[in-house]
C-alpha cells in the first residue's frame, strides 16, 4: 500500500511540475513575434505565433509594384518569417524544456493558438 501512495505521490509531483514548465513555456513564447523586411525594403511585417502576421507596412514607392510581385514578396516573407519564427520558439521550448521533444510541444502550441476552424 505505501508503494502505492509514494508512486501517486511521484506521479503529481511530476505533472505539477509539467504544468509550471508548460506555463513558463507558454509565457516565453506569448510576445514572440519576428520582424522581417522585403530586400528592397518596399515591404515589412511582424509575424507573431503561428505565423500570424500582426502589422504588415508597405513604403509608398511599393504602389509601383505590379499585384504579382506584391503578392509573391508578401508570400516569401511570411514563410521566411515563420520560418524563423519556429526556429525560435523551438530554441525556446528547448532552453526551459531541455528534457522534452521540442518538435512535440511546438506542434502542441501552434495547434492550441490556430484559429477554431484551421483546428
Amino acid at each position: 500500500m505505501e508503494f502505492g501512495r509514494q508512486l501517486f505521490e511521484e506521479t503529481m509531483r511530476d505533472l505539477q511540475s509539467r504544468v509550471r514548465d508548460a506555463s513558463r513555456v507558454q509565457e516565453a513564447l506569448q510576445d514572440l513575434s519576428v520582424q522581417v523586411e522585403s530586400e528592397d525594403g518596399l515591404v515589412s511585417m511582424t509575424v507573431g505565433p503561428p505565423g500570424r502576421i500582426r502589422e504588415l507596412r508597405f513604403d509608398p514607392r511599393a504602389k509601383r509594384l505590379d499585384l504579382g510581385t506584391l503578392a509573391e514578396r508578401i508570400t516569401e516573407m511570411v514563410n521566411n518569417a515563420s520560418d524563423i519564427l519556429a526556429e525560435e520558439m523551438s530554441r525556446r521550448v528547448q532552453s526551459l524544456m531541455p528534457d522534452f521533444a521540442a518538435d512535440e510541444i511546438m506542434a502542441d502550441f501552434i495547434r492550441m493558438n490556430a484559429p477554431p476552424d484551421a483546428r
